[in-house]
């Protein structure tokens, strides 16, 4: 079985009395086996703590095709966010997701990329 590893974030902006909701591409990376995913999901953990603080995290239930669903609110330098983290099975029922790719088959530069998505979404 492969998974893809799913990034969405989300920020937050000001709108008069209000903040609205922006939900930026999906970043990929995608077709790894179960314990190379895992390491980039943990990866990102790691990343998104050093970088970020972590308001919130939970593990909420995904999608069907979700094998791992994680949920942090972030803050940095007062702007807010959501970063979405899933393991997603690849399969006949679960099509591939279609956002950005940042498959370049090497570990550190993968999750390079996806905090880079982050912070720019985050910007």
């Amino acid at each position: 079985m492969r998974y893809d590893v799913v990034v969405i974030p989300e920020s937050f902006h000001p709108f008069g009395k209000h903040e609205l909701e922006h939900v930026c591409v999906p970043l990929i990376v995608g077709d790894r086996s179960y314990d190379i995913a895992m390491e980039i999901i943990n990866g990102i953990d790691r990343a998104l703590r050093a970088s970020f603080n972590v308001e919130s995290y939970e593990e909420p239930e995904g999608e069907e095709c979700d094998v791992l669903y994680r949920k942090y609110t972030v803050e940095k330098e007062g702007k807010k966010g959501i970063v979405h983290v899933k393991l997603r099975r690849i399969g006949e029922d679960c099509p591939p997701i279609d956002g950005n790719r940042c498959s370049v088959l090497e570990f550190e530069r993968d999750i390079e990329c996806m905090m880079k998505g982050v912070e720019e979404c985050l910007a």
